[in-house]
């Protein structure tokens, strides 16, 4: 599998999940990354794989860390 296939394959496994949040965390955790457990109205800042995502609270970055991680595998896929 390639770099780029895992990648779609992440993207993929996340958006689908049950529970995003919990999902990509899993994955940020078993990557040796940090993840916060703050409380959901604080600022929150995700970055795995090269993408970020920026919300308020968990969830909120999650879905932005799906819809940057989108967008960065279609110009990828396009170059």
């Amino acid at each position: 599998m390639s770099n780029q296939d895992e990648f779609q394959s992440i993207i993929a496994r996340v958006s689908s999940a049950g529970d995003p949040v919990n999902e990509l965390r899993s994955l940020v955790v078993a990557s040796g990354g940090h993840w916060s457990d703050v409380v959901d109205n604080a600022l929150f800042e995700i970055n795995f794989l090269g993408v970020a995502g920026l919300g308020y609270g968990a969830a909120d970055a999650v879905e932005h860390w799906v819809q940057n991680a989108q967008r960065s595998n279609a110009v990828d896929t396009a170059a």
